[in-house]
């Protein structure tokens, strides 16, 4: 069963806050008018079909796509076109694709050390040691000499997991993280999101994972055709759906 949150009185201040967001691809409209906050510490799923949106949103919250009409605001700074507001919200940010985008030249702690010595500056010591107890963290440490080549997919999405972690973010997004993984090594990753989870990070997910989104999420968010459909806490979500097209989304993967 899920345990109820406790709501402090900084959770009141949204980390994202995201309003009448449009996103275009020529004359393709990607996102139409979202809009979404996340409080501090809340575990957000976006859930919905292949082509809903989903991963087109949380990449604009991390300006890897520029949206083109709306706004959003990541802890308290607003994503324009200046670089230094960009920089600014991605050292905050930690994401995980659905590739691992790790440096085959790099061995696993070196993966997880280039960030924080260039961008927050930190001593190569210092940033080893870092390294070493995010790895342990998510159970990987044993394989810190190792090139990623030499990992299973689930071992590698846990390196990109804890690479992410390295540079200290107040929100973690995850892109299908457990897409490209064989069934035997998705429980790894997944286990490894949920001890995020329960050590207070703030997360938005994009996964049809949903054994995950009814342990983790305080919030399902279900998009279809670029907008937000329905959203809920997920006892409510899975049990009585609002609308059809969510009732439908969820009789098509849940057996």
């Amino acid at each position: 069963m899920q345990q109820e949150r406790t709501v402090s009185p900084a959770d009141q201040f949204p980390m994202v806050v995201v309003e009448r967001l449009v996103k275009r691809f020529g004359s393709f409209n990607a996102l139409s008018d979202i809009n979404l906050n996340v409080a501090k510490g809340e575990k957000i799923v976006l859930c919905g079909p292949s082509g809903s949106g989903k991963s087109t949103l949380i990449r604009c919250i991390n300006h890897i796509e520029k949206h083109d009409s709306g706004r959003i605001v990541v802890d308290g700074i607003e994503l324009t076109d200046r670089f230094g507001d960009i920089n600014s919200v991605r050292c905050e940010v930690g994401m995980v694709f659905q590739s691992f985008n790790l440096f085959p030249h790099l061995s696993v702690v070196e993966n997880c050390m280039l960030a924080p010595m260039k961008v927050r500056g930190l001593a190569q010591s210092e940033a080893r040691d870092r390294a070493m107890v995010l790895l342990r963290k998510v159970r990987i440490h044993d394989q810190a000499k190792k090139y990623p080549a030499q990992l299973s997919g689930g071992q590698q999405q846990r390196v990109a997991i804890a690479r992410a972690l390295c540079m200290q973010p107040k929100i973690m997004l995850f892109d299908e993280p457990t897409s490209a993984l064989d069934p035997e090594t998705v429980k790894e990753v997944l286990d490894t999101m949920v001890g995020l989870a329960q050590d207070g990070m703030t997360m938005v997910c994009v996964t049809h994972e949903m054994g995950f989104a009814r342990e983790v999420a305080d919030r399902v968010v279900f998009m279809d055709r670029g907008s937000i459909v329905e959203e809920g806490d997920p006892s409510t979500f899975f049990r009585a759906p609002n609308t059809e097209r969510a009732k439908a989304f969820l009789n098509q993967i849940i057996h």
